[in-house]
């Protein structure tokens, strides 16, 4: 009964607040306060019919302008919930409509969306096209007050493309750029004003100025003041919450993380979950809570899947077109480089046997020196596998699924991610981590902050090897030092040598190392004892 009366009341209100429109669709100020209480309030609270709304404004409206502001309604809220297809699709429409009347002011909005929808795509030479149609029809623009409103997105816009590219002091130039156009303007939307701080906050945290950054997000809270919870609001939170864990203010960052949770777990906005999501990962890796911060990675990945499965499809889409009429060419070019990759590779193999042969012929120094000279005196003991063998060793990996979808997924991978995994993979190999038996490619990927799938595509690109032959190397590569510096280690039992450097058995050990060496362990160990002063220190 409670749950019927609780449907009657929303369809009630639902069909008062239709009424309400109808009456005043065409009224400016009364269309305002229904068009910023749905983007802010109701949006927030109860996605389903803020859209209902939007729509309801649209086929009520009975000019151009109106029509237009009630698509890019639908379309900021389409943006909010991942849907980067349709939201795309209402802006183009509204586009139209805007051509169609000459209408520069909205067509300026329109395409600094646009923009913004291109960024976050990635699709950054798409983005900056449509900043300069913002910028040519901002010329067109009569009223100054709405030219230099107009100019100060720009500067936001362009400030949030230097954030993603890390040029924090840049972006800060462009955020302070923005707020000089609207103190120009007369700006005192204080929703407005509260993204330039929170902009301004989040490039001081990340240039590690962190009082200054509390400083920005504490005069965005005072800019939203009584406003109702939203979006901003949540990520302001979230930015204090990230300064006091980068503080190890544990209770702080509790109390700001709570509340920013709070706001994302009403909100249908992807991006802002994803976002808290990371920042609660933070701290329970301050907090040494391993079970949540797994468990809230998984939350996070299932975010990342969505927005990355609908941006994928628009990109998809886009680029299908593009290139439809190019394929037959791509084709025959493509088979005319693999041509004569081919030959050059035959080529480059004539010559290496050629000279491998001739050296062997020369010199008459058996498998120890060859090794010694050819691989360990290579930079950083940086073996490498013959490609035949490594081909196996893909085709046999029980998670080669997981690596080819990882593959696919990297067309979102941010290169700040990339870089983030490998310098995590840097202090993983200084570590000893890998000769525990227990290493695991969730393990690894657990202490690399990141998922499976960005993980063996990271191998598998930059380490040139899949995940089980990365350790196996590693795991070599460290025994065969110790072999070298510490003659105890000659005295050892081959099963000891495997056990020390986690091998589940002496058999596995021993493949490993002649696949790496060409020698078996212990015809490494004769020839060290044999030929210590062939050793390259």
């Amino acid at each position: 009964m409670r749950l019927y009366q609780k449907n009657w009341r929303k369809i009630f209100f639902f069909l008062i607040t239709v009424v309400f429109v109808r009456i005043s669709g065409q009224n400016p100020e009364e269309y305002n306060k229904i068009y910023t209480k749905t983007f802010i309030d109701i949006s927030q609270k109860d996605f389903p019919r803020a859209l209902k709304i939007a729509d309801s404004l649209y086929s009520i409206s009975e000019t151009p302008r109106f029509k237009i502001k009630s698509l890019m309604l639908s379309a900021s809220l389409l943006q909010q919930s991942g849907d980067i297809k349709k939201a795309i699709g209402y802006a183009v429409t509204a586009q139209q409509i805007s051509n169609d009347n000459d209408d520069f002011i909205w067509k300026a909005k329109i395409s600094g969306f646009l923009a913004s929808q291109y960024r976050q795509l990635k699709l950054f030479e798409q983005s900056k096209k449509y900043i300069d149609e913002t910028i040519e029809a901002t010329k067109k623009i009569s009223d100054q007050k709405i030219v230099d409103q107009t100019m100060g997105f720009i500067m936001q816009e362009k400030a949030y493309y230097e954030l993603e590219m890390k040029n924090y002091k840049k972006s800060v130039s462009y955020v302070l750029e923005a707020q000089r156009y609207f103190d120009l303007n007369g700006q005192t939307n204080p929703f407005i004003i509260a993204n330039n701080n929170q902009l301004l906050g989040l490039n001081y945290y990340y240039l590690k100025e962190y009082d200054k950054a509390l400083g920005y997000y504490d005069i965005a809270l005072k800019n939203l003041g009584q406003m109702p919870d939203n979006f901003m609001k949540a990520l302001v939170i979230n930015g204090i919450a990230r300064i006091f864990i980068a503080k190890k203010d544990v209770d702080q960052a509790k109390k700001r993380l709570d509340e920013a949770k709070r706001l994302a777990e009403e909100s249908s906005y992807l991006s802002l979950k994803s976002e808290i999501y990371e920042t609660t990962q933070q701290y329970y890796a301050l907090t040494k809570d391993i079970d949540k911060l797994q468990e809230t990675k998984v939350k996070q990945d299932s975010i990342i899947d969505k927005i990355t499965t609908n941006s994928s499809s628009f990109i998809s889409d886009s680029v299908s077109k593009l290139t439809k009429n190019n394929d037959d060419i791509k084709k025959e070019t493509e088979k005319k480089n693999i041509a004569i990759w081919i030959a050059l590779l035959l080529i480059i193999l004539g010559i290496i046997y050629f000279f491998l042969y001739r050296r062997r012929q020369k010199n008459n120094f058996n498998k120890f020196k060859q090794f010694m000279e050819n691989q360990i005196k290579t930079q950083d003991l940086n073996f490498e596998i013959p490609p035949n063998n490594l081909n196996n060793e893909l085709h046999n990996e029980t998670n080669s699924d997981d690596q080819s979808e990882g593959s696919e997924q990297n067309t979102m991978m941010t290169p700040a991610t990339e870089k983030k995994i490998l310098l995590k993979l840097e202090k993983f190999e200084q570590s000893k981590l890998f000769t525990r038996s227990t290493v695991s490619l969730s393990y690894l990927a657990s202490y690399c902050n990141t998922n499976t799938k960005y993980l063996s595509y990271v191998v598998n690109t930059y380490k040139k090897k899949d995940f089980k032959n990365y350790i196996n190397e590693l795991r070599i590569k460290y025994i065969i030092d110790k072999l070298k510096n510490d003659p105890q280690y000659h005295k050892y039992k081959i099963s000891t040598l495997a056990e020390e450097v986690g091998f589940s058995s002496q058999s596995k050990f021993a493949a490993a190392f002649r696949k790496i060496t060409e020698l078996s362990p212990s015809q490494f160990i004769e020839h060290l004892k044999k030929n210590s002063n062939l050793l390259v220190k």
